[in-house]
């Protein structure tokens, strides 16, 4: 009878799957990518070494048809008026929302209205309605007129600097128009150099959000969760420039506001946050913040007979196994 041999060629098939889902890290089961639309890329990143970390990268195709951004634009008696990621990507119907701006008053006054003025040149669809700061509060972790970025109406991006001829601090050295423009407390990939500072605040473990540039007109945007032991405990500004530039090809790239703030939201098509957010202190829970960047893009091109994504490390899974059986196959014919 063939019953007997046929059970054991897929006992033996079964049990060089479980051996592989049982071998520690056979291939890099920590990383999944999906296309959840046309132009952008969703990375999701885990990693045990040197310390539990969960990371979220985007990259956003510039020539991609359909990509369009929006800074918060100003309102309120201040700058902005705060809100969460999430109600920003729900109120401008996008699809992807990240963190951008440091913004004071922090910690927030009590009663708190809300309103705040940003840290560093901001503009919103042209209208140029923060500065950059000579003397911005937080010295320790904020540069003194750090370094911004622009995406102007035709989606080209550029890092840009403050025009030091022009006391106002609403223009720039680069030969661009200011469209959406947005800055962090500095800027730690330029030309490919890890350029990060090296002080206390720096070299401290922390969430953090960073905006970048990659060859071939790409956007990257990338969030670290921190301040959970065990889950994610956060990296330092050196470790995420050198993280970008090394596996994701990042030549230029600003550090924004980090830590409680950190924040990155899909609507896929649900609105959601995607990263785990430490905002009000507990895992999950979001902050109202400044100001936050809103990506729009065109629904994922159908292709026939494509197969969803699945993480690299089920896809090793199903190739070990498939492996297995056609060895067992073989040997059994042999």
């Amino acid at each position: 009878m063939r019953t007997r041999p046929l059970l054991r060629t897929w006992c033996a098939a079964l049990a060089i799957v479980a051996a592989a889902l049982a071998w520690p890290r056979p291939c890099p089961a920590d990383v999944a990518t999906t296309h959840p639309f046309a132009g952008v890329t969703h990375v999701k990143r885990t990693e045990a070494l040197p310390r539990p970390l969960r990371m979220h990268v985007v990259l956003v195709d510039l020539g991609a048809p359909g990509i369009r951004f929006l800074v918060t634009p100003p309102s309120g008696p201040l700058e902005t008026v705060k809100e969460t990621t999430r109600a920003f990507l729900e109120r401008e119907h996008a699809q992807v929302a990240l963190n951008l701006h440091y913004f004071e008053p922090w910690p927030p006054p009590k009663p708190d209205t809300g309103a705040v003025d940003l840290v560093g040149l901001a503009a919103s669809e042209g209208r140029v309605y923060s500065a950059f700061d000579a003397n911005p509060p937080k010295p320790f972790a904020i540069h003194a007129n750090a370094a911004g970025l622009n995406i102007d109406a035709n989606n080209h991006a550029t890092i840009v600097h403050r025009n030091p001829a022009d006391p106002s601090g609403r223009t720039v050295t680069e030969p661009v128009t200011l469209w959406n423009a947005l800055a962090g407390n500095e800027e730690i990939l330029a030309g490919g150099v890890n350029v990060a500072s090296t002080g206390a605040w720096d070299r401290t473990l922390n969430p953090h959000t960073v905006i970048g540039l990659a060859p071939r007109r790409v956007l990257v945007l990338f969030t670290v969760d921190g301040r959970q032991p065990g889950a994610s405990d956060g990296m330092t500004t050196s470790e995420v420039a050198d993280l970008l530039s090394r596996d994701y090809g990042v030549t230029d790239a600003l550090n924004l506001d980090g830590g409680g703030s950190t924040t990155l939201c899909l609507a896929d098509p649900v609105p959601r946050v995607v990263n785990v957010p430490v905002g009000l202190g507990a895992p999950g829970t979001e902050r109202p913040v400044g100001s936050n960047l809103a990506v729009f893009a065109r629904p994922p091109a159908v292709v026939p007979g494509h197969l969803p994504a699945v993480g690299v490390g089920a896809a090793c899974v199903i190739v070990v196994g498939l492996a297995a059986l056609a060895v067992v196959r073989r040997r059994r014919k042999g």
